[in-house]
C-alpha cells in the first residue's frame, strides 16, 4: 500500500477530507520519525500493518457506530410509532370521551326538559284542583250562607209566632188573673185566708205553667 492510499482509506475510515488525513500522517511522522529512523527497515511493513490494524479497528468501530444508530434510529422510530399510536389512542379516547359528554350533557337537558314539563304538567294540575277546590268552598260556603239565612228567617218566623203566642198567652193569662181577682174579691169577705192559700197555690201553679211554656219554646 502506497501512501496516496494510505491516505486516501484513513481519510474513507475517519470521514474526514485527505488533506486532514495527510495531516494527522505527518503527526505520526514527527512522533514516530526519530524512532523510524533507528528500528530496521521492516519496521515500515510493521508500521503499515500497525496502521491497517487501526484503519481495521476504526472500520470495526464505525460499523458498530453505524450499527448502534441504526438501532438508535430504529428505536427512536419505534418510540416515535408506538408515540403516535398512543398519542391516537388518546386522540380516540378524548373524541369518544367528548362524544359521551355531549351525549350525557344531550340526555341531561332532556331529562330536565322533561323534568320541566312534568313539572309544569303537575303545577297546572295542582292549579286546576286548587281552582276547583276554591269553587266548591264557594259554593258550600254559599249553601251554607243560604241554609244559615233560610234558618234565621225560619227562626226569626218562630220567634215571631213564639212571641204572638206569648202575648196571647199573656192577654189570656191577665184575663184568666183578672177573672181570679174578680172571683177572689167575691170570696174576700168570706174566704180571706183561703184566698190568699188559694192565691199562693194559683201563683205557683202560673210559675210552674210558665216554665214549662218557657222551657217547651226556649229550652227545647
Amino acid at each position: 500500500m502506497n501512501r496516496r492510499s494510505v491516505i486516501s482509506e484513513l481519510a474513507k475510515t475517519l470521514q474526514i477530507s485527505e488533506t486532514e488525513a495527510e495531516q494527522i500522517l505527518r503527526a505520526f511522522a514527527q512522533v514516530l520519525g526519530p524512532i523510524a529512523a533507528e528500528v530496521p527497515p521492516y519496521f515500515e511493513r510493521y508500521f503499515e500493518a500497525q496502521i491497517q490494524l487501526v484503519l481495521q479497528r476504526m472500520e470495526d468501530f464505525q460499523h458498530l457506530t453505524q450499527q448502534q444508530i441504526s438501532n438508535l434510529q430504529q428505536r427512536m422510530e419505534d418510540f416515535q410509532s408506538s408515540t403516535q399510536q398512543q398519542i391516537a389512542n388518546l386522540q380516540q379516547r378524548m373524541e369518544d370521551f367528548q362524544h359521551s359528554t355531549q351525549q350525557q350533557i344531550a340526555n341531561l337537558y332532556q331529562r330536565i326538559e322533561d323534568f320541566q314539563h312534568s313539572t309544569q304538567q303537575q303545577i297546572t294540575n295542582l292549579q286546576h284542583r286548587m281552582e276547583n277546590f276554591q269553587h266548591s268552598t264557594q259554593q258550600q260556603i254559599a249553601n251554607l250562607q243560604q241554609r244559615m239565612e233560610d234558618f234565621q228567617h225560619s227562626t226569626q218566623q218562630q220567634i215571631a209566632n213564639l212571641q204572638h203566642r206569648m202575648e196571647n198567652f199573656q192577654h189570656s193569662t191577665q184575663q184568666q188573673i183578672i177573672n181570679l181577682q174578680q172571683r177572689i174579691e167575691a170570696l174576700e169577705r168570706r174566704l180571706d185566708r183561703l184566698e190568699k192559700w188559694l192565691f199562693s197555690v194559683l201563683v205557683m201553679i202560673l210559675s210552674g205553667v210558665l216554665a214549662i211554656i218557657f222551657k217547651i219554646y226556649f229550652g227545647g
